[in-house]
């Protein structure tokens, strides 16, 4: 028999991935994530800003329109859920796809999100990293900067 390991080239698992953590951030667990941070802000009596990466693979076509579509269907998914307009930008020479997306949550109130998407191709495959940064809607302008520089942060296989 052949013994076959994970990772392997056929299934080469998610790449290495590095970010910069703010002050009065910290690092915490959170399901189907490589990396989740959040403000560490003690006693807030308001949603804490948080950033988490995930990586999975989907089959071909993956791009702008199946993103914005795939956006929609999680906007819709929730109450006043909104996705706004694609945007495009490049960190580390790796081109990054995204929308911002406003919801309400019947605990946290109006939470914002922005959601960043990079995709690599291997055969019909897209090996896919998604950061989504979330924050109290009431917080836009001072945590919106602050998840804008933990995204221009990132490396991916650095």
């Amino acid at each position: 028999m052949t013994q076959i390991s994970y990772p392997s080239e056929v299934v080469p698992g998610p790449p290495p991935i590095t970010l910069e953590m703010p002050e009065g951030w910290e690092q915490v667990w959170a399901p189907d994530t490589l990396i989740a941070i959040r403000d560490r802000d003690e006693g807030a009596t308001h949603f804490l800003a948080n950033v988490v990466v995930r990586f999975y693979q989907r089959l071909a076509p993956f791009g702008p329109e199946e993103i914005h579509a795939e956006l929609k269907q999680y906007a819709q998914q929730r109450q006043e859920g909104t996705v706004g307009q694609l945007k495009h930008q490049e960190v580390d020479g790796r081109e990054f796809v995204g929308a911002d997306v406003a919801f309400v949550d019947a605990e946290a109130g109006t939470v914002g999100q922005v959601h960043w998407f990079t995709a690599q191709r291997q055969n019909d495959v897209f090996d896919v990293v998604q950061v989504t940064g979330s924050y109290a809607g009431a917080r836009r302008e001072t945590d919106y900067a602050t998840i804008d520089r933990i995204v221009d942060s990132i490396r991916i296989n650095p």
